[in-house]
């Protein structure tokens, strides 16, 4: 259990946008400062707070666009809430990481924006789904970040026990429950959406491909649920000087483009198919745990990742 803790509290090493110290800030690192810092504005002002939180009529009425992208920094200061920006800012950093920094953020903002203009634009024909200053936080982002990683690795079980979309199932009927109970119409439909947009955008920049989900291809190879690597690149021929003028060069036996006998055996260079299996072996660790490889599997990985890192 302790090596599965110690991996959670682990931070990855993703693209950030810019260094604070040693460290750089990604998306995630952003946004969940950003909701400690809402805490202290709760504090110093529960009227300024109020202001972050999204409200379908004072968009629509009184043009307070901002209140579509700042909803999810919007945190009370109270454990749980705390404990809900630990925990999007571990699984956070798996799935930037899944991304990359370019597409994680584009993801983030379909995620915020699209689900708030929905309730916007419908609130106006309907009483029912109209509503104002309701904390979703980040616990928006999380829930469909968990569908999203599910839909990539329908096999990864959480803490090797439960399905991780079945974790996604009881977090997404938990809350279909209490908003039903407040008879909350537009609660619901603002986190379903909320969710079938996750899934169609994040299936669109390539992820979620383990299910048939309706998307539009705008980044990513289709089928493909890792982000795009680099191809490797052919290492440059040195150009040999010109001979001087006057000499000679005797060609013999040796000028053959061979090695010398007396060197170690040079390994065949490194090739595009090379880097694709490298990355299925890695693909099916980061699925089934290293357990799933053979042992010629196992060798293959140990052979690649030398030929790779030798390039």
């Amino acid at each position: 259990m302790s090596q599965y803790l110690s991996a959670l509290f682990r931070r990855r090493p993703n693209e950030g946008w810019f260094r604070v110290s040693r460290y750089d800030a990604t998306t995630v690192d952003i946004l969940c400062a950003l909701a400690v810092a809402s805490m202290f504005v709760y504090g110093a002002s529960l009227e300024a707070f109020q202001r972050l939180l999204f409200a379908a009529p004072l968009v629509r009425e009184d043009y307070e666009v901002w209140r579509l992208v700042t909803w999810p920094i919007a945190t009370e200061p109270n454990l749980f809430a705390l404990l809900g920006v630990l925990f999007f800012w571990m699984f956070g950093q798996q799935l930037e990481g899944l991304f990359g920094r370019n597409r994680f953020l584009m993801w983030v903002a379909a995620v915020t924006i699209v689900p708030a203009v929905l309730l916007t634009v419908l609130g106006a024909f309907s009483d029912n789904l109209d509503f104002s200053s309701v904390n979703f936080g980040l616990s928006t982002l999380f829930l469909c970040g968990i569908w999203v990683y599910a839909g990539t690795y329908p096999n990864v079980r959480w803490f090797e026990v439960m399905p991780l979309w079945g974790l996604a199932a009881i977090f997404t009927v938990l809350n279909l429950l209490q908003f039903s109970g407040a008879r909350a119409g537009g609660q619901i439909l603002f986190m379903i959406s909320a969710i079938a947009v996750g899934l169609s955008v994040g299936r669109s920049l390539g992820l979620a491909t383990a299910w048939p989900i309706p998307h539009i291809p705008i980044g990513g190879s289709p089928g493909d649920g890792t982000p795009k690597r680099r191809k490797p690149t052919k290492p440059k021929r040195r150009r040999q000087p010109p001979p001087q003028s006057g000499s000679r060069v005797v060609e013999g036996p040796w000028d053959k483009g061979a090695p010398s006998p007396s060197g170690p055996p040079m390994r065949p260079p490194a090739s595009p198919a090379d880097q694709v299996e490298l990355d299925r072996l890695l693909d099916k660790i980061g699925s089934d745990g290293m357990d799933s490889l053979s042992g010629d599997e196992k060798a293959r990985l140990n052979e690649l990742s030398k030929r790779l890192r030798n390039r």
